[in-house]
């Protein structure tokens, strides 16, 4: 594949740090991260009013009919400025699922909405233990589910929470208005500070035309997506991480020295940026493999996908790590910019499966191509 990115994907990522820079700087980041607010209400209304929201969605429901590489080249700005958006679920995984697989009513009633910021999408597609994608415990019984869903990003404020349920059938994904009586939402605090909640589903009925096409490939598709999501915020916070890093170690002295004069700092600052360069290739690889662009073969994009989030992990513990200890003292303060983002890369490390995770489905998707 060509790595080199769509000018589409360059004007995007320029778009998207100017209004991040302008709208959410780090203090009004932190102060955010301080009070526990559910949303950045006026960054979330600028990325709608930039046309940013719907960049998956059809021309028809007032989108761009755009790729994964443009919502990717976003997610990742959005990630250097830690802001406190759900554009991974709603934009990155949501908006194009229902896209592709949601009914003629389903689209009516959500994509437009959803493109213009009308409504919000979340996803929940995690669950406390003994589940698999193919076989996640919540039930769609007839019309009606039960279950519960953890690690459900921004479900205070969505509209809409797309679920994984198993059926007879298999599994597949059902669309849920959060506001339904039959749905429970609890608060549940996360390492990376950002808004995250239990979502219950009591016997909440589901009509036909919420219960998207596609089965299983539908779920996996959906997955996918958000792990790439998670891929592209800890690219961008692992990127901003490195640089302030570096900046400190240009300016913090020591012995009459820059300490990024000594070859110990400046061999972890050069490991932390090969890191980033393999995670911003595989995300890159996998954003390409998803974008309908690329001629694939079954499970060669999820392959890929895995990979990415193999890389965000490891790579991401990695960097963390090293600008907490190069900062010293200062990257121990919860309110510096350094600890912060290393609270975004510690959680980016573990939601959607940690490296010993993705590497068994990898090792299982691998065994599978045989």
């Amino acid at each position: 594949m060509d790595f080199t990115p769509t000018e589409a994907a360059t004007d995007l990522a320029k778009l998207t740090a100017d209004i991040v820079n302008r709208i959410s700087p780090a203090d009004r980041v932190a102060e955010l991260e301080s009070a526990n607010a559910p949303i950045d209400e006026r960054l979330w209304a600028e990325l709608a009013g930039a046309g940013l929201l719907g960049l998956a969605a059809p021309e028809s429901a007032e989108g761009a009919g755009l790729t994964t590489l443009e919502t990717v080249a976003v997610a990742t700005e959005l990630g250097r400025g830690l802001a406190r958006v759900p554009f991974g679920p709603h934009a990155v995984a949501g908006v194009p699922v229902v896209t592709a697989h949601g009914s003629d009513e389903l689209v009516a009633e959500l994509l437009t909405a959803a493109a213009t910021g009308g409504k919000t999408i979340t996803v929940a597609v995690e669950e406390d233990r003994n589940y698999t994608v193919a076989q996640p415990r919540t039930v769609l019984d007839g019309a009606s589910l039960s279950g519960t869903n953890v690690n459900v990003p921004y479900a205070a404020v969505a509209d809409v929470v797309l679920v994984s349920a198993a059926t007879p059938d298999g599994a597949v994904v059902v669309a849920v208005p959060v506001n339904d009586a039959n749905v429970t939402i609890t608060e549940t605090r996360v390492t990376g500070l950002t808004p995250a909640y239990t979502v219950e589903f009591n016997g909440v009925n589901v009509p036909a035309s919420h219960v998207l096409g596609g089965g299983a490939e539908t779920v996996a598709k959906l997955v996918d997506l958000l792990r790439l999501a998670i891929c592209a915020d800890q690219e961008g916070a692992t990127s901003a991480a490195l640089a302030a890093t570096a900046e400190y170690a240009r300016e913090r002295e020591q012995f009459g020295r820059a300490i990024g004069s000594f070859q110990a700092v400046a061999q972890r600052l050069a490991d932390a940026f090969i890191d980033i360069q393999g995670l911003s290739l595989t995300t890159t690889q996998a954003a390409w493999l998803l974008s309908g662009l690329a001629e694939t073969t079954p499970g060669e994009a999820t392959i890929a996908v895995n990979a990415a989030k193999f890389w965000a992990a490891e790579a991401g513990h990695r960097v963390a790590h090293t600008a907490v200890h190069v900062h010293g003292g200062v990257g121990l303060d919860t309110t510096h910019t350094a600890h912060r983002y290393f609270l975004r890369a510690k959680q980016n490390e573990f939601t959607l499966g940690n490296a010993p995770v993705v590497l068994d489905e990898l090792g299982d998707l691998l065994a599978a191509q045989v």
